[in-house]
């Protein structure tokens, strides 16, 4: 009671209008608080109905001011009021604690919203995962939590009291941890990679090892890949971060190399039309704009035919358009050949035998 009496008493005394104009302070920030929640809850409502407007590019801005800035102005105008008066020692020491408590809360919580709004902000791009973003809000989560755990940590020590050896208790539990943990470790570590360097994402066909298929999930230990036969794959995200992987659906186009062989017997007027024959197919082609022949050769003398080698560019990554374009070149080919009287090479043997 002691304490409380000196405490209004220098008030009434010294400090009234000094609290007022704290009071006065503390009054302005929560009506400023208060109009930007109803500005923000009404710029959130445009967005919901994809109303595009310049007004919406102000809410990250908004955001920013409420749950950060506005907080930090509370705690710097508290810091002047109280560096413009004095308490008696008893009183002082109170102060402190209070304005130290207040201080941590404030800190932490503005560098938790800090995170929460960088991390809202990257996940409102249209290319953004949301896959990632379900995986990544527990994880924010425990981020936040670590957060309170050091701002109680350097609260307690800037109060006098010796954390040393909790600290240091801390310390060998960590790494009695990490060391037991050290394969779930590498996996989170792992995720991070494929998080931020993004060699796949979902709905990627990729190959890697012996193996290939397409991502279905992106989970923090492990990946969920729907391989060629129909069955899901589970691989931990560190052996599938430390294989080769090829990704196909970041290919543009498709560089296919295609040979085809004729007999030896075939005309020497007709083989020097089989290239020709082979770029129309490849012109004609209907089923994607775009396909485009590199070259088309003949190239060498088979062991037991003529080879020509050909490459052409198809302007999709889709294995399936793909295969419906050499089926239809094939088709052509076919037709042409036919109609040309020009065979299909196949393995071949000739024996010469020698009358005794």
């Amino acid at each position: 009671m002691t304490y409380i009496t000196e405490f209004l008493k220098t008030f009434e005394e010294q400090y009234m209008v000094s609290f007022f104009i704290l009071l006065g302070t503390l009054l302005v920030l929560l009506g400023a608080n208060a109009l930007l929640g109803k500005r923000i809850k009404k710029l959130e409502d445009l967005k919901i109905r994809d109303e595009k407007s310049v007004k919406a590019l102000a809410l990250p801005a908004l955001r920013f001011i409420k749950r950060i800035a506005i907080p930090l102005l509370f705690l710097a105008s508290l810091s002047l009021f109280l560096n413009s008066v004095s308490f008696a020692e008893g009183v002082h020491r109170i102060v402190q604690i209070v304005f130290a408590v207040i201080m941590t809360i404030i800190i932490v919580r503005s560098v938790n919203k800090a995170l929460e709004l960088s991390f809202s902000k990257y996940f409102e791009k249209e290319y953004a995962n949301r896959e990632h973003e379900k995986n990544l809000k527990p994880l924010l989560s425990f981020v936040k939590l670590l957060l309170w755990v050091i701002g109680f940590l350097i609260l307690v020590s800037n109060l006098g009291f010796n954390i040393t050896t909790a600290l240091a208790g801390l310390g060998v539990g960590g790494i009695a941890v990490a060391i037991a943990a050290q394969g779930i470790l590498g996996d989170l570590f792992s995720y991070f990679v494929i998080f931020f360097d993004h060699p796949f994402a979902l709905g990627d066909f990729i190959v890697f090892g012996d193996k290939s298929g397409v991502v279905e999930r992106i989970g923090i230990k492990s990946s969920r890949i729907r391989v060629l036969s129909g069955e899901v794959l589970i691989i931990s995200n560190s052996d599938l971060t430390s294989s080769r992987i090829h990704n196909y659906k970041q290919m543009q186009r498709r560089r296919v190399v295609s040979s085809i062989t004729i007999p030896y017997e075939t005309p020497i007027e007709k083989v020097q039309k089989v290239t020709g024959f082979i770029k129309d197919a490849i012109a004609d082609v209907k089923t994607i704009e775009g396909v485009l022949c590199d070259r088309s050769h003949f190239q060498t003398f088979g062991a037991s035919a003529l080879v020509f080698e050909t490459v052409y560019y198809v302007p999709s990554p889709e294995y399936l358009i793909f295969m419906d374009v050499q089926q239809e070149i094939n088709l052509a080919l076919l037709k042409k050949f036919t109609e040309e009287g020009i065979k299909f090479a196949y393995p071949t043997q000739k024996i010469f035998t020698v009358p005794v």
